[in-house]
């Protein structure tokens, strides 16, 4: 069997926090199940079909990510026709960059307006990141992207008695010129994820804070399996330049951290309780837990 060719997709472009993550996501992915009832991506899932509710009249591309090629076709024959006021989950290839919009809507003057929708409350910069992946690829491919927006939650609805109002529900922020800004840079972006995956081997990357950031890497066990229970990272507080000088001096158990290596007082004592076995309870708890004592009768047996 011929190996597929390495693509992108938005959500490897936007989770490039880790070339390892990147080279995994594509030749050794950790298996995916359906996201349980009332998890963070569930909920994202939900919103984004009731955002569909802004754009009346819009089509749905029904074709699932396992027929990228026949939703390209099935959105190139939407786009085609200026009865559809909108597409959701239009489908594009470019650059061997494969893309979803949340939501592709027709505007008068022949153009058309990108808007991703998020659950949370305010705009992030994965997410201009996650629209400008996309105008990218959708400008690629022979459209004109006038407008781009983040569809997201507006923290000022109060929901009455009855139905959820999707239109007060949601505010859609105008980021068109955050995006643009971003444009330029998309090219090389997706040029250098290219050559990672055309790797033989995934990139030695060691783990530390920037597996958590922006988003949670599902690689994080395989990576950390061999380190010690008393890892350097589990020091509370520990900015990462502090842990990049002692994971640069191979330093990665508490127990190893020179003496003179400067800890604020919290982090000694977390050194002092693993190096000792020795558990730590501090002279002030009694006076914490004091409010609940009358309550609860806390300390009292």
């Amino acid at each position: 069997m011929i190996p597929r060719e390495p693509r992108l997709s938005k959500s490897r472009y936007t989770g490039l926090q880790c070339q390892k993550r990147l080279w995994l996501g594509w030749h050794d992915p950790e298996p995916r199940s359906e996201p349980e009832p009332g998890t963070k991506l569930a909920m994202g899932t939900e919103v984004g079909v009731a955002a569909r509710l802004l754009v009346p009249g819009g089509i749905l591309v029904e074709e699932g990510p396992d027929r990228h090629s026949e939703a390209v076709e099935r959105t190139q024959a939407l786009i085609t026709d200026p009865n559809v006021p909108a597409i959701f989950e239009a489908a594009f290839a470019f650059d061997r960059v494969l893309i979803r919009a949340d939501i592709l809507e027709r505007l008068p003057s022949g153009g058309w307006r990108l808007a991703e929708v998020k659950s949370s409350t305010r705009v992030k910069t994965e997410h201009l990141h996650d629209l400008a992946i996309q105008a990218y690829v959708i400008s690629g491919s022979g459209l004109s992207v006038e407008e781009m927006q983040l569809v997201h939650v507006d923290t000022s609805y109060v929901r009455g008695e009855g139905d959820i109002d999707w239109n007060s529900y949601f505010w859609r922020e105008d980021v068109t010129a955050e995006v643009r800004d971003l444009l330029p840079s998309v090219p090389n972006r997706v040029a250098e994820m290219h050559a990672i995956l055309a790797l033989p081997a995934a990139p030695e990357i060691r783990p530390s804070g920037h597996c958590f950031s922006p988003f949670p890497c599902e690689f994080w066990d395989r990576c950390t399996a061999d380190k010690p229970a008393d890892w350097i990272i589990y020091l509370p507080r520990l900015r990462a330049a502090r842990f990049a000088e002692l994971d640069g001096n191979g330093i990665e158990a508490m127990r190893d951290i020179p003496a003179d290596f400067a800890l604020t007082p919290g982090q000694q004592r977390v050194v002092d309780a693993v190096v000792s076995g020795q558990e730590f309870i501090s002279d002030d708890l009694h006076e914490a837990l004091a409010p609940l004592s009358s309550d609860s009768q806390v300390g009292t047996r």
